[in-house]
């Protein structure tokens, strides 16, 4: 465990972001600064060449979510820093952390802000998404499993081509692909096989939105947000704050029917028979760097609700669009293979 050291100690609020080497925590991270609730801000990250480690007040390598040693580190850095909330940033570490939310909470006194493990099960798995949105009698693209051969028949019967194939658990859209025709659905359903799901393709790029929600309790959708996006690469880099309030409703009806707490995500597009959601990130999502411009904070929700006790409201959205560009941080004085070692301004880390 290496650990990175800039800033001083003063205030009442101390959080901790996970996987500052993202843009999910770097949104975050900026979403914190922005609202000024937290004068102490920890970031952690498995690799010690993370942008977000040099942003936050400090910084902390840690093992991977699945390593046995990661809870062990993991705990000793809240109590050590005496944290008060813990924002989780990254995909891959949502899981884990929800498994051991428990744990952590009774070892830390913190609160971890993520979904229940069944939620976050749910909705990390397109397939699982698929069956519970149908359970619940909302709108979703028609999917079957990569593997049934015979299923993916009858969705082509059904719908035609175009269809969409994806990983079950993907993000950033990895490993997505357009099916045009029969042998490329074959070979779809052959590279992904028990791990991928095949989906009628709902909508166009120009109908597509991304949605967060609020709750502070599982059903209770207190704060919402409907953006427009265009996608590069799997980000959303061209945003435009929606104000249709049907949208609006639409996606909190989604929530309440989930039971989610905290912040949830939802991808959709916009069709002649509605909003049909293909995806859920049971999280803070990869627009936080954009919403609180727009004045949608979630960040601040949680603060506000879980160390200050306030009801949490619907916010004002803002009319606006906001277009994301690359941004340099410029560390003096150090060389790669001494991050690498854990030194950041000739300082020794501590490990």
């Amino acid at each position: 465990m290496n650990t990175f050291w800039k800033g001083s100690v003063n205030g009442k609020v101390r959080v901790l972001v996970t996987g500052v080497g993202g843009n999910v925590a770097q949104g975050v991270l900026k979403a914190l600064k922005h609202c000024g609730l937290a004068s102490w801000v920890v970031g952690t990250d498995a690799h010690p060449l993370s942008p977000g480690l040099y942003l936050a007040d400090r910084g902390y390598t840690v093992p991977m979510a699945t390593d046995p040693d990661f809870f062990d580190s993991f705990s000793k850095i809240i109590r050590n820093e005496k944290i008060d909330l813990v924002f989780v940033g990254a995909d891959t570490e949502t899981l884990p952390l929800a498994e051991m939310k428990e744990r952590l909470e009774k070892a830390t006194n913190a609160r971890i802000l993520v979904n229940p493990a069944e939620i976050v099960r749910k909705c990390s798995d397109k397939w699982e998404t698929a069956q519970l949105f149908a359970c619940k009698d909302l709108p979703h693209p028609d999917t079957v499993l990569a593997e049934d051969r015979e299923g993916l028949e009858e969705l082509i019967q059904r719908h035609g081509y175009p269809l969409i194939a994806k990983p079950r658990c993907g993000y950033a859209s990895r490993g997505i692909m357009v099916v045009r025709n029969k042998e490329e659905a074959h070979a779809a359903s052959m590279m992904l096989g028990k791990d991928g799901v095949i989906q009628k393709l709902v909508g166009t790029d120009e109908t597509e939105f991304t949605a967060s929600i609020y709750s502070s309790a599982p059903g209770q959708v207190d704060a919402c947000i409907v953006l427009w996006r265009e996608l590069l690469q799997g980000t959303s880099y061209r945003v435009e704050s929606c104000l249709d309030s049907a949208l609006m409703d639409e996606v909190k009806r989604w929530g309440q029917l989930i039971g989610s707490v905290g912040s949830l995500n939802f991808q959709f597009r916009v069709t002649e028979n509605g909003p049909i959601c293909f995806e859920i990130n049971p999280r803070i999502s990869g627009t936080m760097g954009i919403r609180y411009h727009l004045g949608y904070n979630d960040v601040e929700m949680a603060i506000r609700q879980h160390c200050f006790g306030e009801t949490i409201t619907q916010p004002t959205i803002r009319q606006g669009v906001v277009l994301r560009y690359w941004e340099e941080l410029y560390l003096p004085d150090v060389s790669i293979d001494g991050l690498r070692e854990g030194m950041t301004a000739g300082d020794k880390a501590v490990g």
